[in-house]
């Protein structure tokens, strides 16, 4: 997992060559990782941080700035990850040959990431044969 997590790192811009479905879907185990650790780190602030009134009368306090700080920086870390996961959804897609531009049914509520997400579950479509040499991503 850590070395897909790697690879999507480093693939940052690169929308071209493919993905795999163990490269997709590790990388998206990653990220659902980081968030939890995100979202434990506020209940642990919170929990710790005593009366709950706090949170509502003093924005100053402690507590809430350390909130802030955890949000602020899950905000930074979301940001950071549009390109890249709009790039590795792009060769994930041309990894199971459909076109690019499939990413556009995110648009559509509901239905649309419900067909993306079956679409990267579909397996690995090679019309051509090739090899390490000329696909570095696989």
């Amino acid at each position: 997992m850590i070395e897909a997590y790697k690879k999507f790192w480093k693939g940052y811009v690169d929308f071209k060559g493919r993905a795999t479905r163990s490269d997709y879907w590790l990388n998206v185990l990653a990220q659902c990782l980081v968030s939890l650790f995100f979202g434990f780190l506020l209940i642990l602030i919170m929990i710790l941080g005593g009366d709950p009134a706090t949170y509502t009368s003093s924005a100053y306090s402690f507590q809430m700035i350390l909130i802030y700080i955890v949000l602020s920086a899950f905000g930074i870390y979301m940001l950071a990850l549009l390109i890249p996961s709009i790039a590795i959804m792009v060769r994930r897609l041309r990894d199971a040959s459909y076109h690019w531009a499939f990413m556009f049914l995110l648009l559509i509520p509901y239905l649309g990431s419900f067909v993306i997400f079956i679409l990267t579950l579909q397996p690995t479509k090679v019309e051509l044969p090739f090899n390490n040499f000329s696909n570095p991503q696989q």
